[in-house]
């Protein structure tokens, strides 16, 4: 199974949805999971266009606030039409249960599916064999919340023909070996490096911040981030709007990336204000060069590298 991660932007307007931008949503795709950040108005028709399937599907809500979460009653109902009996987890802040169950009264809705809902009020979500998730609290507002998705890089492979080579006897050198632990045959001490091929990969890191002002708390999460996908609602001459609905300019964005040393910024949430999105990127890449506006179906892939 490959080891790229592809991300999809699905919505990448601000609250007031525009003709060429829908309401936030993207898409996180690793291996076997599909994690799909915030659900504003028109996800489902997003999805469709860019065949992203509503099967095996993650909710992951950085806040509740209807730009980011119009969109989840439609979905649910679209999987009960399609009879779709695969579960769906929901991950959002404290709250998110009776979110839900009002949403579901209120449309008298009883999916034909299991809804697993995960609260965060900050640090792991989630833990498989592929990636971590946490998530780490945002100044937006009292329940929103940032995103860090970790991968593992993949387990060495132990090499059988080498350690029959070497004379290690089958059964517990062997599991001690392939768990990092080093063995001794005869006075020789086995290395596992000696027994389990290279793997030529490091692990990915992208974080999410959702809506957010400038907060340090941002930099300290997103340091040496492969990817940071931030909140640039606001052009640089909007600095003041920003600080009053506790967003970000462009340049807040980027300040954050340069500080956080990430590789890549992908900058999102972008309201109708950018007049010049030409000027407004000029403005961020004087102070990070290496980034970009998100654009509704935008799609990135990352792949682990040395």
């Amino acid at each position: 199974m490959s080891n790229e991660m592809s991300i999809i932007f699905l919505g990448t307007s601000s609250a007031p949805p525009q003709s060429n931008r829908k309401q936030s949503a993207m898409v996180v795709k690793y291996k076997s999971h599909t994690l799909l950040f915030d659900i504003g108005e028109a996800t489902q028709y997003q999805m469709i266009d860019q065949k992203i399937k509503f099967t095996k599907l993650t909710i992951i809500l950085t806040h509740l606030h209807s730009d980011h979460t119009l969109g989840l009653m439609g979905l649910l109902i679209t999987r009960n039409f399609r009879n779709i009996k695969t579960p769906i987890t929901i991950i959002g802040p404290v709250w998110t249960s009776n979110f839900v169950s009002l949403l579901f009264l209120a449309y008298r809705f009883k999916p034909e599916y299991e809804v697993k809902i995960i609260e965060t009020s900050g640090g792991k979500i989630l833990e498989n064999k592929d990636f971590v998730l946490d998530s780490f609290p945002i100044t937006h507002s009292d329940t929103s919340f940032g995103y860090r998705l970790v991968t593992k890089p993949k387990r060495r492979k132990f090499n059988v023909e080498k350690a029959t080579k070497m004379n290690v006897p089958r059964g517990e050198m062997w599991k001690k070996l392939q768990n990092g632990i080093s063995v001794e045959i005869n006075g020789k001490i086995i290395s596992p490096s000696d027994v389990l091929d290279k793997v030529d990969e490091n692990n990915l890191k992208i974080v999410i911040t959702g809506d957010t002002p400038f907060d340090e708390k941002v930099i300290d999460f997103a340091k040496n981030a492969d990817l940071l996908v931030h909140d640039a609602t606001y052009p640089p001459y909007e600095e003041e709007r920003a600080r009053k609905y506790l967003h970000s300019t462009c340049i807040d964005a980027a300040q954050v990336a340069k500080k956080a040393k990430v590789k890549r910024l992908i900058m999102t949430h972008i309201s109708e204000l950018h007049k010049n999105l030409e000027e407004s990127l000029r403005d961020s890449r004087e102070i990070f060069s290496n980034c970009e506006f998100a654009e509704d179906g935008l799609r990135i892939k990352l792949k682990p590298k040395d």
